[in-house]
């Protein structure tokens, strides 16, 4: 199913996600699809969770991605989500 293209450039790893759901059956079983990207039933709950929440107001996109969210760590606390992030 690879087509080339680099996992860790952000425009290469979102085009062969959507690629690989496709593939999977998404959009007309996009839970089959999700699953079969990342098998865990939590995982597809909660990007169905987001998708549906940004539906309902487009805005919240730009809330979910400038949310910071930092994990202890051995050598302290890391951020591992939020804009400026490799």
């Amino acid at each position: 199913m690879a087509s080339g293209g680099n996992v860790h450039d952000a425009h290469d790893a979102i085009l062969g996600a959507a690629n690989y759901l496709h593939a999977s059956g998404a959009t007309q079983h996009m839970r089959r699809a999700l699953h079969a990207y990342n098998p865990s039933h939590s995982y597809v709950d909660a990007v169905l969770r987001y998708s549906r929440r940004i539906g309902a107001d487009p805005t919240t996109y730009f809330t979910l991605y400038n949310w910071q969210v930092f994990v202890k760590t051995p050598r302290g606390d890391r951020r591992v989500t939020g804009p400026g992030l490799p």
